[in-house]
């Protein structure tokens, strides 16, 4: 279900050799660019994300030949499952959280650029990566709730008295949560497409 990132241009571009008034957007820019290294750590926890949701497809799928007295085993690896999804998503909430502070940490060169069309611009990629951020705390906000619902729904499978309409009407109410999830992680690579819009144009310009 879930292929994240929708990550910033995992290129970094050391600008150099401009003139003055280049040199300190150019400035900005080196200094912005730090976001994207860091951002490279969620790179990893992506691809173990898609690993255990494929785990959890292979559990789900042995619970239709599963006798009643497997599925409590079935049960724990689901929860112990969605248990290790939930700790990526927090580790992705880290490196973001890092990727903040490095953005924060390139504001200040946002005032040292005197061309007052290159300050807009830089200010633009702020405003823009703000927006990013909040987009992703959104999306994973929905998401990590859509887990916690699967977990009740696993937990559930372990009980001692279990029906499968219950399971199914536990499992269709999710399905307006998952919707939400799509939505915001549509929502977060529109930011994303943004970000690297604007960081294109700087990198044009500085590159001139």
């Amino acid at each position: 279900m879930r292929n994240l990132l929708a990550g910033l241009m995992l290129v970094v571009v050391i600008i150099a050799g401009c003139s003055s008034e280049e040199d300190e957007l150019g400035d900005f820019y080196n200094a912005f660019q730090e976001t994207v290294e860091v951002e490279k750590e969620i790179e990893p926890l992506t691809e173990e994300f898609n690993s255990l949701e494929e785990e959890k497809s292979e559990l789900q799928q042995s619970l239709e030949d599963a006798s009643r007295d497997e599925l409590p085993d079935i049960s724990d690896q689901l929860v112990e499952n969605t248990d290790s999804r939930i700790e990526q998503l927090d580790a992705e909430v880290s490196v973001m959280e890092d990727s903040r502070n490095a953005m924060e940490s390139s504001r200040q060169y946002v005032e040292e650029i005197s061309n007052e069309s290159y300050k807009e611009k830089a200010q633009s990629l702020i405003d823009s990566m703000e927006s990013r951020f909040t987009a992703h705390e959104e999306m994973i906000s929905s998401y990590k709730s859509v887990l916690e619902g699967e977990k009740e729904v696993f937990e559930y499978l372990g009980g001692e008295d279990i029906s499968q309409d219950e399971v199914d009407q536990r499992l269709n109410s999710l399905n307006e949560e998952y919707q939400t999830v799509e939505d915001n992680t549509s929502a977060f690579s529109e930011e994303t497409d943004k970000v690297n819009e604007i960081k294109q144009e700087i990198e044009e310009l500085v590159q001139r």
